[in-house]
């Protein structure tokens, strides 16, 4: 079983709105938010490597703590994982360590990549290309993908 397509579709819209009011707090484009089958939606974790001095504290692990801190929140184990952009090799190791069912994202890394955010090289570092959870993660395009991207591009932009 998994979440119904509506739900997911939904949550990841809610997630790339919530990616680009965050990208204007100073933040980065980045959101993760657990869907479990049963429809219940975890908070939106965002990347707070920053603030907390943390380099683990990417916004699908931040996602995944939260959920798993939450009494009553949505299980961990078997839910899909939604990403404002494709998750890197250590979200993904993390993701498969504590049984998340699929992942699914609004912007491939090689878009991201274009947008100035490179991570793929981490990928066949980690192995991450043998994880069956990364085989089989799936974009899911919803209206504004590039949006948190874009409105990052341009409030930090170097020629002006």
């Amino acid at each position: 079983m998994s979440a119904d397509p509506a739900v997911l579709y939904a949550a990841m819209e809610r997630a790339v709105e919530f990616g680009t009011r965050h990208v204007d707090a100073g933040g980065l484009p980045f959101v993760g938010v657990l869907v479990a089958d049963d429809g219940r939606i975890s908070a939106a974790g965002v990347n707070r490597v920053r603030e907390t001095a943390d380099p683990t504290a990417h916004a699908e692990i931040v996602a995944i703590r939260t959920a798993m801190a939450t009494p009553d929140g949505p299980p961990v184990a078997g839910a899909t994982l939604l990403a404002t952009g494709e998750p890197c090799a250590l979200c993904y190791d993390v993701a498969a360590e504590r049984g998340i069912a699929a992942v699914r994202f609004a912007v491939a890394a090689e878009t991201a990549a274009a947008w100035g955010f490179d991570y793929r090289d981490g990928y066949a570092a980690a192995g991450t290309d043998r994880l069956p959870l990364a085989r089989t993660a799936r974009p899911l395009l919803v209206a504004g993908s590039l949006a948190p991207f874009a409105r990052y591009r341009a409030l930090h932009r170097t020629d002006h």
